[in-house]
């Protein structure tokens, strides 16, 4: 619900620096709501976000073309699915003791 509200304030605000501060906030908002739950990967979370967002902030200044940038997305999901290795097993990291 963060980020369609956010892409609707983006289509009210014409100013593209407030844009930029939009996509922010949102990064901002989805780090405070992952970081409650602890069977979530944060830091692999965050970086697809962080990639995400730094795509769209990209786009929204004019510094790369809306084509380039879906390329770029497009590389980003596939670096998570099929780049990541966490290990020889790949099995998520147990972030608590009782989870043996």
């Amino acid at each position: 619900m963060v980020m369609i509200g956010g892409s609707v304030a983006k289509y009210i605000v014409v100013n593209p620096f407030i844009w930029v501060c939009i996509d922010l906030a949102i990064l901002g908002i989805a780090y405070l709501i992952l970081r409650r739950y602890p069977f979530i990967d944060l830091k692999s979370s965050m970086s697809f976000l962080g990639g995400l967002t730094a795509v769209s902030v990209l786009i929204d200044l004019g510094i790369i073309s809306g084509l380039v940038g879906n390329i770029l997305i497009i590389a980003l999901l596939a670096w998570m699915i099929f780049g990541r290795s966490r290990g020889s097993n790949n099995r998520p990291v147990n972030r608590h003791k009782w989870h043996k």
